[in-house]
């Protein structure tokens, strides 16, 4: 499948997100002349530049992982599509984000961003309705335990009188 856009001319690199836009033609590895270079942890190449890229959003952990700048491009263009529910806030519940797209972009890291970006969502959404569906579950178990220990505590309170119950004091006066 040959994509309608243009790629790099030096490394054939074909995703839209990867291409930088001042330097036409170049994808963001081959511009790059100021980072280090190893090897990247999702797409496994050796010599790319490497950038620290924090998978929670800079703003909600400070963990990083060095990957390429084509992968940081990637990564850092679907954390715009998060859910802006809690930006401005420190939530770790971004983490799970971050970890969700690394993982779904390392399995295929010549994905498309489209795909990328969709296979995201999905599995996304297949985490939280079987989160969901765990949470449900444990909520009926907590609550059925909650009402035993009431019942528990209802019944041992109805059936033992205390021996200093009022009976006892009268009868030694």
């Amino acid at each position: 499948m040959q994509p309608d856009y243009a790629s790099c001319k030096q490394c054939d690199e074909y995703r839209k997100a990867t291409l930088r836009k001042s330097e036409v033609g170049l994808c963001h590895n081959c511009a790059d002349k100021k980072h280090i270079k190893g090897t990247c942890w999702l797409c496994r190449r050796d010599h790319l530049p490497l950038e620290k890229h924090h998978l929670a959003g800079r703003k909600n952990a400070s963990f990083t992982v060095p990957i390429c700048l084509n992968c940081h491009a990637m990564l850092s263009r679907r954390q715009y599509e998060w859910p802006d529910l809690w930006r401005g806030v420190r939530c770790p519940i971004f983490l799970i984000f971050g970890g969700l797209d690394y993982c779904v972009l390392s399995s295929a890291s010549a994905m498309p961003y489209e795909l990328f970006s969709r296979q995201c969502k999905e599995t996304m959404t297949e985490i939280t309705q079987k989160t969901v569906l765990v949470m449900g579950i444990q909520f009926k178990v907590i609550l059925l335990v909650v009402i035993l220990a009431l019942a528990a505590e209802t019944f041992r309170t109805s059936t033992i009188k205390p021996i200093g119950s009022t009976n006892h004091a009268k009868r030694y006066q």
